[in-house]
């Protein structure tokens, strides 16, 4: 998979994203060139693994739950940094 993408309002030059890529960027920088950004989210079910939602600023922002490793919260962060960005360029088919 290799996807151009632009999350961030104003931005010239659409940042490419390929599997590799979202896999194997630093987290930082991953959220930085996506527009991410990670916020604690209060829910502490063991199902809730985090969610993903497109500002209209066309930031996003990814809720995780606190209380989990840090290789998780990596995995479910790019989990759903991937997903999202898939849905918003394929009109949300999979």
């Amino acid at each position: 998979m290799s996807t151009t993408v632009s999350t961030r309002p104003g931005e010239d030059r659409p940042t490419p994203l390929t599997v590799d890529r979202l896999l194997s960027a630093p987290l930082p920088e991953l959220l930085a060139s996506s527009g991410a950004e990670i916020i604690d989210s209060s829910i502490q079910d063991a199902g809730f693994y985090g969610a993903a939602v497109q500002r209209r600023d066309g930031g996003i922002s990814l809720h995780l739950p606190t209380g989990r490793s840090a290789a998780e919260r990596d995995i479910m962060a790019r989990q759903l940094v991937g997903r999202l960005i898939v849905a918003m360029h394929n009109g949300g088919t999979r």
